[in-house]
């Protein structure tokens, strides 16, 4: 029925006079040609909601960001992880003792460092302000504490059933938010505190096909997708309790706004994932994730995240053109630092004790 071809499939939809949902189909070639979200949020609000309109759904989240797939990790100690262990992965005998950075990345990225790569030594420069240690704002809920310059999870490792139950749901990215809440529906089975256990101590991938052949090239992955399936499962947490007093709000509101690191827009990814299933919360949910972006962008140095909160922002129910202007300038920002960091020397092959790669060091000056 389908080509593989998302956008030729939506014209033929949009096309064909006896197909039941062409306005659907049609709003998703729009936002597919230009980006808007309200065409896609009419997609989802099609008067004559079906399984079929849930396709349509997923074909216009085909190949979008946070819509069909997590954001890469873009920190320098995931990218020299990366190195390390995809040499492995290949056969290389390599050890890796110490590593340094020029000033602190998230404690996902960090972690996920030594998951890869062992028990590194990570030495880092500085933490320069705003602290990337300080939560932006103060909550009831944390996953990370720090030992001084050391991460630590906050609460117990999850249980081994829990961590089966994740690589069994996780395995594959989703076609849709939509279609990843249902799937991710046997996570909000489990207790709390398994489910912000597993964002911290960031177990292990399933031993698939697919995970192996990522051990080769971007093995950190694995941990930057596990971590918004947890955040789905939170939505199925105790779903009795009224949304504005739920546990589960609280626990994703208090993540996204904590210390700086994925779980945060991992939550505001379940939190806009929420927003389209119940238009009540729409307004509130932009108004979190357009204020997490402003914090990002008001911080006067890199903060790694800020890209996917800026992709998050633009699939955002109720996007308006302000937010879409903030978000746009931000990707924009972050193409022209990728063209300047072309013109640095390439990191060395093998990753050594030392300061991060030139190319991500200079990443800490941010541009005019």
């Amino acid at each position: 029925m389908f080509s593989g071809d998302a956008d030729a499939d939506l014209r033929q939809m949009a096309d064909d006079p006896s197909f039941p949902h062409r306005d659907a189909a049609r709003h998703a070639v729009r936002f597919r040609a230009s980006g808007d979200v309200a065409d896609l949020v009419a997609v989802h609000d099609d008067p004559h909601p079906c399984g079929m309109t849930d396709v349509v759904f997923a074909l216009a989240s085909a190949k979008r960001p946070w819509l069909n797939w997590v954001p890469m990790p873009s920190e320098a100690i995931t990218n020299v992880a990366n190195e390390i262990g995809g040499r492995r992965a290949r056969g290389e005998q390599l050890e890796v003792s110490g590593l340094g950075l020029s000033a602190a990345e998230p404690a996902s990225a960090m972690t996920a460092c030594r998951r890869v790569a062992g028990p590194v030594d990570i030495g880092i420069a500085e933490f320069p302000p705003p602290d990337i240690r300080t939560p932006v704002r103060p909550g009831r809920y944390a996953v990370w504490r720090y030992d001084g310059t050391e991460p630590v999870p906050a609460g117990p490792a999850p249980s081994a059933a829990a961590v089966r139950l994740l690589q069994d749901v996780a395995g594959e990215p989703w076609p849709s938010p939509l279609s990843g809440y249902v799937k991710a529906a046997p996570l909000g089975e489990l207790p709390l505190a398994d489910l912000l256990g597993l964002l911290a101590h960031l177990p292990g991938p399933p031993d698939t096909p697919r995970w192996r052949h990522l051990a080769t090239s971007t093995p950190t992955y694995w941990y930057r997708l596990m971590q918004p399936w947890v955040c789905l499962g939170l939505l199925h947490h105790a779903k009795d309790e009224p949304w504005p007093t739920s546990t589960r709000r609280e626990v994703l509101v208090d993540l996204a706004f904590g210390v700086e690191d994925w779980v945060a827009d991992a939550a505001l990814f379940a939190l806009v994932t929420a927003a389209y299933r119940e238009p009540d919360l729409r307004p509130e949910v932009r108004r979190l994730v357009r204020a997490r972006l402003d914090a990002a962008v008001a911080a006067n140095r890199l903060v790694t995240i800020e890209e996917s909160l800026a992709r998050l922002m633009l699939v955002t129910p109720g996007c308006g053109a302000d937010d879409r202007a903030l978000a746009t300038a931000v990707l924009e920002r972050a193409v022209h630092d990728d063209e300047d960091d072309d013109e640095e020397p390439a990191p060395p092959p093998a990753p050594e004790p030392a300061p991060a790669p030139a190319a991500k060091r200079r990443w800490w000056r941010r541009g005019g």
